[in-house]
């Protein structure tokens, strides 16, 4: 059974055709400690936001307890403290794979492998090691495509990523996070994926051969990718990232640290993006309020225009209350290889006690392509409501489940992810899951053989990610 995404199919239509088409794990409690410890990795732009933030969004996203393990981020609302030694208050989750713990001096889990030195910069990453039994319909598929130049001969690896154990993906992350505290702040970001969720985390909006959109890159279920390189400069409460960098849209992210499951969302997957190049600010509005606005050159591209792409990125994250967050964000206009349209995006996080926490995600895709995702892997326009509800059990283990109702081109396509999070350790999380599908309108076609079956099956999987 081989699965065609939306990213691989693009691809496909570009080589055929010559023609166009018209994206943290529940770390262990007390993984952040109390302001002014002195590792001051976190956006300038939630400094003043202090404790009334942490409270209101403490527990109620992958981070469970809104303390983000190292390696992680907690897409795309801030969960952490600002003022703490904390890297992951980054809306747009440009945090992800940085180090969130005890101190500078801990390099294991302070402040990346070598700890922050007086220039602010670190450098850390993650290692994830997985095995899925089967395809999920989301990452765990099938390699990139293998033409060194994506050439008349090129086609799918044909390599099947699941019934075997996989480095699903080795990060490494240079950063220096601006800081506007003191007049104006200068920063920047760069970071690098390697494994069987390379292709995933590459600029597939790109026209073929740009950037890290090559076949030069792929080496069968193996592939690189450098997703965030970007500038930064931050004045006050106000801050801007130029260059590459991950979308702020929606609630699951790219680095699997950011998720509680191993698998991921039919809807982030076949409907986000993961990736823009572009410039973003983020403005803080006031102790609740946090406003993001800014021009990027379409879904998932790496400093490139794919048919001149140009559109509107942003939104806004509301804290309703001190339990309760509301974030809503936007890509619209012409969206380069997904045609002219726009995806919108809303995530209400609830918190119900200290143990029980909800996720609430409701996304809709809009879009001219005239495709239909049941027989070429691209979705013209979808539906995407899912929720979470998270346990957390004691503090080395966490239990989630996941609910997604996603209806794309006017099939429905469901699927129950039952997972834990198992802490044995600082720095080490063991997510075993379990991922029912079902689909009772999906058909097979020509183009995609496997579509009934694939949307019908149930996957267990298991993974163990160490951050540093």
């Amino acid at each position: 059974m081989i699965r065609r995404s939306w990213k691989s199919f693009l691809t496909g239509m570009a080589i055929v055709g010559g023609m166009t088409a018209a994206n943290a794990a529940f770390a262990a409690d007390g993984c952040c400690t109390p302001a002014g410890v002195g590792c001051k990795q976190c956006e300038q732009i939630f400094a003043d936001a202090g404790t009334k933030l942490t409270e209101q969004l403490a527990g109620m996203s992958c981070c469970g307890n809104g303390c983000c393990n190292s390696g992680s981020c907690c897409a795309p609302t801030s969960v952490c403290d600002p003022g703490s030694t904390d890297t992951c208050g980054d809306a747009l989750a440009d945090a992800c794979g940085e180090s969130c713990g005890e101190g500078c001096g801990e390099a294991a889990e302070g402040c990346g492998l070598f700890g922050e030195h007086g220039n602010g910069i670190t450098f850390g990453g993650w290692t994830q090691i997985g095995y899925q039994d089967g395809p999920d319909g989301a990452f765990t598929g099938n390699g990139a495509f293998n033409d060194v130049n994506f050439g008349p001969g090129a086609g799918f690896s044909n390599a099947k990523e699941w019934n075997n154990l996989n480095l699903n993906q080795q990060g490494l992350y240079l950063n220096k996070t601006a800081d506007g505290s003191n007049g104006l702040g200068l920063g920047f970001r760069a970071e690098m994926i390697y494994g069987v969720d390379g292709n995933e985390a590459q600029s597939f909006g790109n026209n073929l051969g740009r950037y890290d959109y090559t076949a030069r890159a792929n080496h069968g279920i193996y592939e690189w990718a450098l997703p965030q390189l970007y500038a930064e400069a931050a004045v006050g409460d106000l801050s801007v990232k130029v260059g590459h960098f991950y979308t702020p849209v929606g609630y699951e992210v790219i680095p699997s640290g950011g998720n509680f499951f191993l698998s991921r969302q039919l809807t982030f997957y076949n409907s986000e993006p993961f990736t823009h190049t572009g410039a973003l600010a983020t403005y803080k509005a006031g102790d609740s309020l946090q406003v993001l606005g800014g021009w990027t050159a379409g879904m998932d591209t790496g400093f490139d225009r794919f048919n001149s792409g140009s559109n509107f990125l942003g939104g806004f994250i509301y804290n309703v209350s001190e339990s309760t967050a509301l974030t809503y964000m936007t890509c619209t206009g012409n969206m380069g290889a997904r045609g002219d349209g726009s995806i919108n995006s809303i995530v209400l996080t609830q918190s119900w006690s200290d143990k029980i926490s909800s996720v609430h995600q409701f996304d809709v895709l809009a879009s001219n392509l005239g495709t239909d995702f049941a027989t070429t892997g691209i979705t013209d326009n979808s539906t995407g409501q899912i929720n979470y509800l998270f346990y957390t059990i004691n503090d080395k283990l966490k239990a989630g489940v996941r609910q997604e109702w996603y209806k794309a081109d006017g099939t429905s396509y469901n699927t129950m992810t039952y997972g834990v999070n198992i802490s044995p350790m600082k720095n080490l999380v063991i997510r075993p899951e379990y991922r029912q599908m079902w689909a009772p309108g999906a058909n097979n076609s020509a183009l995609a053989p496997g579509h009934d079956t694939l949307f019908n099956s149930n996957v267990f999987g298991i993974d163990a990610i160490v951050t540093y």
